[in-house]
């Protein structure tokens, strides 16, 4: 087999994308756990497994919050093109909140803010077409319904299981993000394109189309991912009551997750690291809460609240 045949064959089992993925992470010094399993029903609505590429956490705080990334890889051909719709500016689910899904705790101060959301574009509905227009099987499609099917079983796994434990006297809180890794070009329709005899005029996507280095794709929950949810929180609860309702407020937000993920980040490879990190700055900037003082006194594993001592220390401190 000649050289480059390989190294294209090689190229199509996605490791190589994966392993792209994860050096660019750890670049940024980004703890990276690859290959997140979950279980859940298959098609034929028998329990199997899956998995998602990488999840990676960042090692700077806001606060007590920690932002994570549930990431999925998708290699492509080189000649396969990506294309989205632009999103209407004023859309459903459009503030932070929907965007850094903090568990199991809201630290957001102003979880209604539109903040995460202005740094990149905002798209919908991706197709994939080759270099002459034609409709190709929809890899982005398939790209995205990975990632958003393993979004609450990793949230139940990190937010609301590792999180919670019960060795550990102060609870952390987990901001997590869904994001596709691609190398094949992003396009997102042009808004002020409306007529179709120029889409049918032109002699390529860069007369339609704007192409971005990366996107905030919105994601309307179905209904048979809200029930698949849901089913997946009454099960935690079930196997999990010592974590679950070890605080207050945390079963609400987990069952808060049931509708999520609303927005996935695509990006290209070569980006990855400059929208990872324009990510990060913007969860930094955010104005968060510590969950310190959310929670009150603090809470032994049994439940009962740690009594302050009398003390005139204005700051808190025990």
């Amino acid at each position: 087999m000649a050289a480059g045949k390989w190294g294209e064959s090689f190229l199509k089992s996605g490791l190589p994308l994966e392993h792209l993925t994860h050096v660019t992470f750890r670049s940024l010094e980004w703890d990276c756990y690859p290959q997140f399993e979950y279980s859940r029903r298959n098609s034929d609505r028998a329990e199997a497994w899956f998995e998602v590429d990488l999840v990676a956490n960042c090692p700077s705080f806001n606060r007590s919050t920690q932002l994570s990334m549930l990431v999925e890889c998708k290699y492509h051909d080189p000649s396969r093109y990506w294309f989205f719709l632009p999103h209407q500016a004023a859309g459903r689910w459009q503030f932070d909140d929907r965007v850094l899904n903090c568990g199991p705790f809201q630290t957001l101060r102003r979880p209604r803010a539109d903040t995460l959301l202005r740094i990149a574009p905002l798209s919908s509905s991706a197709i994939v077409v080759s270099e002459d227009g034609t409709k190709q099987d929809n890899a982005a499609y398939t790209a995205i319904q990975q990632v958003v099917n393993g979004f609450v079983p990793c949230a139940l796994s990190w937010a609301f299981s590792y999180n919670l434990d019960l060795e550990v006297e102060q609870p952390g809180v987990t901001a997590l993000v869904p994001v596709v890794v691609t190398n094949a070009a992003l396009y997102r329709l042009k808004p002020e394109v409306t007529d179709l005899d120029l889409i049918r005029s032109a002699s390529g996507p860069a007369e339609v189309a704007d192409q971005v280095d990366w996107t905030w794709c919105y994601h309307d929950v179905p209904s048979s991912l809200d029930a698949q949810n849901a089913r997946a929180v009454r099960r935690h609860a079930r196997h999990f009551p010592e974590l679950v309702y070890r605080f207050p407020k945390v079963e609400g937000a987990m069952y808060s997750f049931v509708e999520r993920p609303n927005w996935v980040a695509v990006a290209h490879i070569r980006s990855l690291a400059a929208v990872v990190q324009s990510i990060a700055d913007a969860f930094q900037a955010v104005e968060m809460h510590d969950v310190k003082r959310l929670l009150g006194p603090t809470r032994r594993a049994g439940g009962r609240p740690r009594r302050r001592r009398p003390t005139g220390d204005s700051s808190g401190r025990r």
